[in-house]
């Protein structure tokens, strides 16, 4: 597939580059959530696809009409203390494990393997207010990825599944209620530059509802997309 290159976030302050909507291809974005040993809930946001070498993932973002906003309710999302905004190096991970639960934002990458391998080429605009406390809210700034990177593959196995569906942000709690999010994603689809703004909310399970099922992870349902494409 050839796509032209192009300015990704359009140099963001400014608005994302006019776009298209686009049929098929892209399907909505889906949750997973999962608890784990250090008292801490994950909640994996994916950008899922359904065609293998015409679907690229290229930026999430907020923009002044169409604002990104992330919220943990009743809580703070989870900072580790050797982690940053982008996925964590594996080496880390390996010394301090419960780095690999940190909050994040990501395009394809959960960690950074030993000599860049998987490389992180993601892109954190300048103005990008970070994640820490209760809330992410930008209308200027995101994170994105060139399209001609392997990580914006949605069906490249040497990324989290490889099966059609891009992880693009990870958001841990220890304390919150639920997890909250409206997002403006741009990707490729059936060779189409489209935008779409996705909404999901993820409640965090009762302690008793985990033990009574023995719930090791929570699939959302698929969320609503809306397309604003022009």
């Amino acid at each position: 597939m050839k796509i032209k290159t192009l300015s990704v976030l359009a140099g963001i302050g400014a608005p994302l580059i006019a776009t298209a909507s686009a049929p098929a291809g892209f399907v909505g974005i889906e949750c997973v959530i999962k608890p784990n040993s250090y008292g801490l809930w994950v909640v994996r946001v994916y950008a899922e696809f359904d065609r293998p070498g015409e679907d690229v993932m290229q930026a999430v973002a907020g923009t002044p009409d169409s604002p990104l906003h992330i919220e943990v309710h009743g809580g703070t999302f989870y900072n580790h203390a050797f982690g940053t905004d982008r996925p964590p190096s594996t080496g880390l991970v390996a010394v301090f494990p419960s780095l690999a639960f940190d909050s994040f934002v990501t395009i394809g990458v959960t960690a950074v393997g030993p000599n860049g391998q998987p490389a992180d080429s993601m892109i954190i605009t300048p103005g990008f207010p970070g994640i820490s406390g209760t809330q992410l809210h930008t209308t200027s700034s995101g994170w994105a990825i060139t399209p001609d990177e392997p990580a914006a593959d949605p069906f490249n196995q040497n990324f989290v599944a490889g099966n059609g569906m891009v992880l693009i942000g990870q958001f841990s709690t220890a304390d919150g209620g639920d997890v909250e999010g409206t997002i403006l994603l741009q990707y490729v689809s059936n060779g189409v530059v489209a935008t779409s703004v996705e909404y999901f909310h993820e409640i965090i399970p009762a302690p008793g509802i985990v033990a009574l099922f023995g719930i090791a992870g929570l699939v959302g349902a698929r969320r609503r997309r809306q397309s604003v494409g022009r």
